[in-house]
């Protein structure tokens, strides 16, 4: 472990003031309401309860050990600017911390001894899988805070990150390789974290908010596991959960866009791949000529005397490779363009819907002449 310095002062005195004239980095403990002219020279700052005996709390107590570790590992030295008491609770908790280089001098006390029986319980958990999701999350709320291009990310400019590297995962697994998995895992969890931190700063929710609604969602949709539920296949597994799903108010997607999205992405990948060989269209009026080409073949096999499913297949497929080279080089997103074309659709066939139930029309024994009219009358609207 990397190591650090502590050091535990009950004023600003003159080593508080030299690490700030000198521009070393340094992090920052202190009670809330310190003056905040100390808060802008630190390169990362834990606001302490203003009563020492709350720092005694085990869950407030853990909190400031994982942001010890994490503020140690990144800045290497660690200021605690505290009144006495607080001093001799925090000098207990530190006295115990693995990897430190010079230890805090406190006279010790009560509040002291208290706190070193509270870090004998808690230090070997801090490192550990209990706190390693809290000190990424203390990671990526320094970087909103630090880092300019993290500063400005939202909900909508990070989406075409989350679908990257979702698709970069899906990669590694299709091709078996455990150690690119694990790093690609690791890209998709930091989408998840700063997505959430996104929505802690606008929305009011968190990465733990987000945790729970899993675990509920879990808990709730396996009453074969933690209910009176019998079941004795996965088929069974999987009917509940769908009736489970619309209980919850949750229908069915109009399409599996998830694995259409992915098909798309590798279709661009290859298609990148072989651009960066030198083998590509010149032009989207190119491209576009390819398309209208594949097109044409795609109508002759639909109207072959006998149809080749497998052959229809190709055809179709080729169309749909020739249309994604159109958007690529025309600068279009080819998936947003088809999000903006199923919202599209989706809506329209809503309308389609409420028309023909307000209209007394059953869809499913409708004349074509009667469901163009009704798809007009949505369209139109």
């Amino acid at each position: 472990m990397k190591e650090y310095e502590i050091r535990v002062i009950t004023e600003q005195d003159l080593h508080l003031q030299s690490l700030i004239d000198t521009g070393r980095r340094f992090a920052l403990a202190v009670p809330a309401g310190t003056d905040a002219l100390v808060y802008a020279s630190a390169s990362s700052l834990r606001l302490l309860p203003t009563s020492a005996r709350t720092l005694l709390d085990p869950v407030e107590a853990i909190g400031f050990l994982t942001w010890i570790r994490f503020a140690g590992r990144h800045y290497g030295m660690i200021i605690c600017l505290c009144p006495v008491d607080m001093a001799s609770v925090v000098a207990g908790l530190l006295g115990r911390l693995p990897g430190l280089a010079h230890a805090p001098t406190i006279e010790p006390d009560d509040l002291t001894r208290e706190a070193i029986r509270l870090a004998d319980v808690l230090w070997p958990l801090v490192g550990t899988q209990y706190t390693t999701l809290e000190e990424f999350r203390l990671l990526i709320t320094e970087l909103r805070q630090k880092c300019p291009w993290d500063r400005q990310q939202t909900h909508v400019s990070l989406l075409d990150s989350l679908l990257e590297e979702s698709y970069e995962v899906a990669l590694a697994i299709q091709r078996d390789s455990a150690d690119n998995l694990e790093e690609e895992l690791g890209d998709l969890l930091l989408q998840v974290f700063i997505q959430s931190e996104v929505a802690r700063e606008e929305d009011g929710f968190d990465i733990c908010d987000v945790v729970r609604t899993a675990d509920d969602k879990l808990t709730f949709r396996h009453p074969h596991v933690f209910g009176s539920v019998s079941v004795t296949s996965s088929d069974q597994v999987l009917e509940n959960w769908q009736k489970l799903k619309i209980l919850e108010g949750r229908k069915k997607h109009f399409v599996d866009s998830a694995k259409l999205l992915s098909s798309i992405e590798n279709a661009l990948l290859s298609q990148e791949t072989a651009r960066s060989d030198g083998f590509d269209f010149e032009s989207a009026d190119q491209a576009y000529g390819k398309l209208l080409e594949e097109t044409g073949e795609l109508g002759e096999e639909l109207n072959a005397p006998a149809r080749d499913e497998d052959a229809l297949a190709m055809e179709l497929g080729d169309v749909l490779f020739s249309a994604l080279n159109v958007a690529r080089l025309s600068g279009v997103n080819p998936v947003k363009a088809l999000h903006h074309s199923f919202d599209k659709f989706r809506d329209r066939y809503g309308r389609v819907r409420d028309y023909a139930k307000q209209q007394q029309v059953d869809i499913s024994t409708a004349p074509p002449e009667e469901l163009e009219r009704l798809w007009q009358l949505a369209k139109n609207t």
